[in-house]
């Protein structure tokens, strides 16, 4: 018999967490679910993920910078517990740090009786940014007494969360899920044709936000070592505040005419589909979700050794090189081997496959039988 859940999360930007909350509301929704997909913002490219089955609740809270200020917050939070006791939900999934913690003051003061599944996308290696972030991570607590089960998307990640106050007998490791394969008619890009007026060589791609703890300054020295040695091309996919220093980066190394920065695109497969090599360079990462992707679109992969995902998604690499964290050269030695040498593709997808959605899927929905 169905349930009544609700998948919270603040808003529906170009976050790995927020595309995984719709994705998996929808899976929940094809299994014969009565699914809400909670948000105080629902603007963003993550929102035309969500499937027709799938409801929808915008309390159209406006976002200030990279969250929503206190007053609109305390808004926030009174407005989610009056939704949880109407809805009267059976069990409600959130994340990431922040969400968690509202949710859990929503339920207690909703007075709802909903099993409570708080999810955790980020290692502790990074400090939190932000007053919210912070104050989450100090009352952990809070969320870990009011939870059912707590989901921890990597084995690290169950481990610094168990460090931060949640009981360890409430914490799970369940990674992201794959999203499910598309068909759809070959899209055309203003990118593509750039990428093509790059001239000759493979072609490396890296996809995410344009932030500090993507570490993309290292993945451009990487590139101009490897461009001393042979041609190549470089495409980096994803918005965010350092664009503009990241073009001067490329203009200082020399590397300009060789880096093209496409934007963000809300077409996974399509970014994959041109590349030769997928990059990852970031200083920690929870999971890594483009790594799953990139390999089930059969493309070679190399990252750094970031805390925690990328190692057990690469099984200590055997699927794909790791390198330290900042270390361009080995990098760039890395991307170097993996373009002469690359595993089967055949290879990759079947390792990528391992985090199929209907698996994740069987482990979301063992949880409410808890």
């Amino acid at each position: 018999m169905g349930k009544r859940l609700i998948f919270h999360v603040p808003s529906m930007r170009g976050g790995g967490a927020e595309r995984v909350f719709v994705l998996m509301a929808n899976e929940m929704a094809r299994r014969g679910h009565d699914v809400t997909l909670f948000t105080w913002n629902a603007e963003g490219p993550n929102a035309a993920l969500r499937d027709e089955a799938v409801k929808l609740i915008d309390l159209g809270i406006p976002i200030r910078g990279e969250g929503f200020g206190k007053p609109a917050t305390i808004r926030g939070l009174i407005r989610s517990a009056s939704i949880y006791a109407r809805l009267r939900p059976d069990a409600v999934f959130s994340g990431p740090e922040f969400a968690n913690l509202v949710t859990a003051l929503a339920l207690n003061l909703g007075l709802s009786p909903a099993l409570f599944f708080p999810s955790f996308h980020a290692a502790a290696a990074i400090g939190s940014d932000g007053t919210g972030s912070r104050l989450a991570v100090l009352l952990a607590g809070v969320v870990g007494a009011r939870a059912t089960r707590a989901i921890a998307v990597s084995e690290g990640v169950k481990g610094d969360i168990v460090a931060r106050g949640i009981p360890a007998r409430k914490a799970v490791v369940i990674h992201n899920p794959l999203p499910p394969a598309i068909t759809h008619p070959a899209g055309h890009y203003p990118w593509q044709a750039d990428i093509e007026a790059m001239g000759d060589g493979p072609v490396i791609v890296t996809a995410g936000r344009l932030v500090p703890v993507k570490d993309h300054k290292t993945l451009l020295r990487a590139f101009a070592e490897l461009l001393a040695r042979r041609p190549a091309r470089l495409v980096i996919f994803g918005e965010g505040p350092l664009l503009g220093a990241l073009r001067a980066e490329s203009e200082a190394l020399g590397i300009a005419s060789r880096v093209l920065f496409a934007g963000y695109v809300n077409d996974p497969a399509a970014c994959y589909a041109v590349a030769d090599l997928f990059a990852l360079t970031s200083l920690t990462e929870g999971f890594g979700n483009v790594l799953i992707e990139a390999m089930a679109a059969g493309v070679p992969v190399v990252s750094t050794d970031a805390p925690h995902g990328p190692r057990e998604i690469l099984a200590g690499g055997t699927y794909g090189p790791l390198v330290a964290v900042g270390d361009a050269e080995g990098l760039g030695q890395a991307m170097e081997q993996a373009l002469d040498h690359p595993p089967a593709a055949a290879t990759l997808r079947s390792r990528a496959a391992d985090f199929a959605i209907e698996r994740i899927g069987d482990r979301y929905e063992a949880l409410l039988a808890d």
